[in-house]
């Protein structure tokens, strides 16, 4: 089972895709409400939850290696640590700490592709957006690597023009401290694009 966020919000009253950035906390709500609803039930071995910035091709991962029948995926992008210390709590009371937790987080390879799609989707989302959610998620995922012994799974993605979708190679991690500290690096280098596409001092 995958809950995805954004497909939330084509089921709150008047979204427009062209807006899509205002339907964003209500849909949230939405799939929260629908995340402990099925944790309740019991019946999921594995619990993933995604992240990465918007257009990091999270959605299409989930959707191509992550369906199982006894696996409960959460595809958002996991922006903040707070917001990942709830989700553990209520996994953990709602699988009574049986199910075993998971972070994914998708990391595109390729700067100038990620935003172009990002540009291309059909959800329309401020700039400040593609970079607040793919700079955050690293942050989020390098304190979780660092503060906790959940298991976390690194992949870089990248669009394939010859197979028009996108591919992922998984991110070795013998070291978490290591990895951690390369995903702060990755965040200086998204300030520098942001930098350089803005043509701004930052």
């Amino acid at each position: 089972m995958i809950i995805e966020v954004d497909e939330y919000k084509e089921k709150v009253v008047g979204y427009e895709a062209e807006k899509s950035e205002d339907f964003h906390i209500e849909s949230a709500r939405l799939a929260d409400k629908d995340f402990i609803k099925h944790l309740k039930t019991g019946k999921y071995k594995r619990v993933i939850l995604m992240a990465g910035g918007t257009a990091s091709g999270k959605t299409e991962f989930a959707t191509s290696y992550l369906i199982h029948k006894d696996q409960l995926v959460y595809d958002g992008t996991l922006k903040n640590f707070e917001g990942f210390q709830i989700k553990y709590k209520n996994i953990m009371k709602y699988t009574k700490g049986l199910a075993k937790i998971k972070i994914v987080l998708i990391i595109p390879a390729n700067f100038d592709d990620a935003f172009k799609i990002f540009h291309n989707r059909k959800r329309k989302m401020k700039l400040e957006t593609f970079f607040d959610t793919q700079i955050r998620s690293r942050q989020t995922v390098a304190k979780i690597l660092i503060e906790t012994k959940v298991r976390v799974e690194v992949y870089s993605s990248v669009y394939s023009s010859s197979k028009d979708k996108l591919q992922y190679t998984r991110i070795n991690i013998t070291n978490r401290k290591d990895v951690a500290e390369n995903l702060i690096k990755t965040v200086d280098e998204f300030y520098k694009n942001l930098r350089n596409l803005l043509n701004i001092n930052i």
